[in-house]
């Protein structure tokens, strides 16, 4: 193996950094530091500079989000450039991919259906909801950006007017997701080592939008961490991501079901920890490209 690897690290456009811009660029200097650290060479570059072929590097971390940047990086992957995240995976946890592959491969997730809004079929209520279900709206088409990308309706003769708003903001594909009673857990993982970290959300104040809140705060219901981790774990397997976090709900009866999932969040309360895990994740790849 080589003493030291060029590597190429790429952080994350703002606009794709809702209320969390100082934590996602926390853990990108922390994974930048323990890279260094170890004696590797990282340029340090920015989402847009993907689309302008400036980057020679054979191997990449990157935090990137947009449509176009992860085209790039898919264009790179299939000419050989090892990364993490690969923009495939990225790509999988956008919502509607990535419920259809959890139902796919059995990861544990509310009952969700994605409807087409393009038509305004507003007054259509899917099938998987009775008329006293709450539910949750949520963009399919990429990642949350604003509050009102995910939408709680309390009431599903308000959904009519939810469709509306999307379809004035000229997304036409949501996925709705029956709302589930329970324990919000937060969690964070690096795919190929033993880092995993979760929490109770809501007893840390660590929330983007506020919307944990919904399920109230957590009664404590007794659960198996290992049981999240290998849920989480086959996740990222499925979607293909090494750095991932998202949000699960535990039901009274200990059942575990996965809500959210998302590709190298902030790491917010455990950033110099996951920042050493994941500069181990990376590391290991290049690695095993090099044998």
């Amino acid at each position: 193996m080589k003493d030291f690897y060029r590597i190429a690290g790429i952080s994350r456009a703002p606009i794709y950094s809702p209320n969390s811009i100082d934590k996602d660029g926390a853990i990108f200097l922390a994974v930048l530091q323990h890279l260094e650290a170890k004696g590797h060479q990282v340029k340090v570059y920015q989402e847009d500079d993907l689309l302008h072929d400036i980057i020679k590097e054979k191997y990449i971390f990157n935090m990137v989000r947009s449509y176009e940047a992860v085209s790039k990086l898919q264009e790179l992957e299939k000419q050989g450039v090892v990364e993490v995240n690969s923009g495939f995976g990225i790509e999988n946890c956008r919502r509607e991919q990535m419920t259809r592959l959890f139902h796919q491969y059995h990861i544990p997730q509310p009952e969700s259906v994605v409807c087409n809004l393009e038509y305004k079929s507003t007054g259509v209520k899917p099938n998987i909801l009775s008329s006293e279900t709450s539910c949750w709206v949520k963009r399919a088409d990429g990642h949350t950006t604003q509050v009102n990308d995910v939408v709680f309706v309390s009431e599903t003769s308000k959904l009519g007017d939810v469709f509306e708003d999307f379809v004035e903001r000229s997304i036409n594909r949501v996925v709705v997701s029956e709302h589930l009673q329970g324990d919000i857990i937060k969690f964070y993982g690096v795919a190929g080592t033993p880092f995993f970290y979760w929490f109770y959300p809501s007893m840390t104040h660590h929330s983007k939008f506020g919307l944990e809140d919904i399920n109230g705060k957590p009664k404590g219901i007794t659960f198996s961490v290992d049981q999240l981790q290998a849920i989480c774990n086959k996740a990222a397997e499925v979607l293909v991501v090494d750095v991932y976090g998202g949000d699960a709900i535990v039901a009274p009866d200990g059942t575990i079901r996965i809500i959210d999932f998302n590709d190298w969040p902030s790491f917010a309360p455990c950033c110099q920890d996951g920042g050493k895990a994941i500069a181990q994740a990376i590391i290991q790849k290049i690695e095993k490209e090099e044998i």
